[in-house]
């Protein structure tokens, strides 16, 4: 079996381990990442890059507006679309998200990462990460080994890293899941994103720029979304939490087509153009986040995904960067022990993790507020609109 050694290996290409690869390699360690998958490749996602997650690829990739370089759509503000139709609007003002096809998001890192002093090697299957004395020391595929002073495990819910931790894939309230699917015939939204709710259901007429969550009584700490289009296509899809999934008893692809059919003024002519697709999303709301001696977890791989919003972008690429730069500071000191490992966690708690249990507050007291229709009610509804056009609990967008 043939074996390598380097000082970093990450293992999977996407939004975490590019930035992870690129900030270390940047810092001067010999990294190798490897991805089983052949780029440009698919990823079931839904595609949203929120301001802060634009800054990061800026950075990575060394050029301003790096995303408007690719087919996108600019989200200049948000909606909240209530079950009685009231709508509660925010704006991004000059810092705009971004909606991008993964295929092309992903590719775009991949380009970057190659441009690094990383090495990247594609359709390489690791099979498990190498442990010896309850360090980390590598990974192995079918036929080759690789020695590392550090992992960066960077491969997506069901983590190689859980098995080398013990670590096992949680469900409940800490998972989400969600389906979606590309929509043609599907026109821009409707609310003009200002934070001032209609209560009627009417909206402010067409709106450009404007991604829609509607928060409705089948779908209890959750929500359906309506993206806006690129080139053509709506990316539309439904997240719930795992708990409420499960107790619902409610097939995916049900929940998906009933929030169509409930919507035919958005939908009407509309068609799907592919199979919906599903996927997991580990949430961040557990300490102590996959760590431990010669392996560092990022991106889904250190479930980071946002409770209440369901993104994971910015969770990705921030948290591959906090990887690339406490790995490189502790194989310049004692090696990644288990004290660089809790340094780097509770960073991770700090930005992702504890923000993230509040937001699950914000959650619950939604899904009781559609339940039995308090958000009716005029002080509520005031209440919802400052709470939605601020910061003070927003992980991955900035509205001033």
């Amino acid at each position: 079996m043939a074996r390598e050694t380097t000082d970093l290996l990450v293992i999977g290409a996407g939004p975490g381990g590019c930035a992870a690869a690129i900030t270390a390699a940047r810092c001067g360690a010999r990294v190798l990442v490897l991805d089983r998958a052949n780029f440009p490749r698919p990823k079931t996602c839904g595609d949203a890059v929120s301001n802060r997650g634009a800054r990061i690829v800026d950075e990575l990739g060394g050029i301003t507006g790096l995303l408007t370089t690719l087919p996108h759509a600019v989200v200049e503000a948000a909606v909240a679309v209530l079950p009685d139709g009231s709508r509660v609007g925010r704006s991004f003002g000059h810092q705009p998200g971004y909606i991008v096809p993964r295929v092309e998001l992903d590719d775009l890192l991949r380009r970057a990462l190659e441009a690094s002093p990383a090495e990247l090697r594609q359709g390489v299957t690791v099979r498990r990460l190498l442990v010896e004395d309850g360090r980390v020391v590598g990974a192995a595929s079918d036929d080759q080994t690789w020695r590392a002073s550090a992992t960066i495990a960077a491969d997506g819910p069901g983590s190689l890293a859980w098995a080398a931790l013990g670590r096992s894939y949680e469900r409940g309230r800490s998972l989400g899941v969600a389906i979606t699917a590309y929509y043609e015939g599907i026109g821009e939204g409707t609310g003009d994103g200002t934070g001032e709710g209609t209560g009627d259901g009417a909206g402010a007429g067409p709106a450009q720029g404007v991604s829609e969550h509607y928060f409705e009584r089948d779908l209890p700490c959750g929500y359906g979304w309506v993206f806006p289009p690129v080139g053509g296509l709506a990316n539309v899809g439904v997240y719930q939490r795992a708990d409420h999934f499960e107790r619902g008893g409610v097939k995916l692809q049900a929940l998906l087509e009933g929030f169509v059919q409930r919507h035919p003024e958005r939908f009407a002519g509309a068609r799907p153009r592919a199979e919906a697709r599903v996927w997991s999303l580990p949430l961040a709301v557990n300490l102590g986040p996959p760590a431990g001696p010669g392996v560092l977890a990022c991106g889904d791989a250190g479930r980071f995904i946002d409770p209440l919003s369901g993104e994971g972008i910015w969770q990705a690429l921030y948290t591959g960067q906090l990887a690339g730069r406490h790995t490189v500071a502790a194989l310049d000191a004692r090696g990644l022990d288990a004290r660089a490992c809790r340094a780097y966690q509770r960073e991770c708690e700090r930005a992702i993790v504890w923000p993230s249990k509040l937001r699950i507050g914000v959650q619950e007291a939604m899904r009781v507020l559609v339940q039995t229709g308090a958000h009716r009610s005029a002080l509520i509804e005031r209440a919802l609109e400052w709470g939605y056009e601020g910061d003070a609990l927003e992980i991955t967008e900035r509205t001033s």
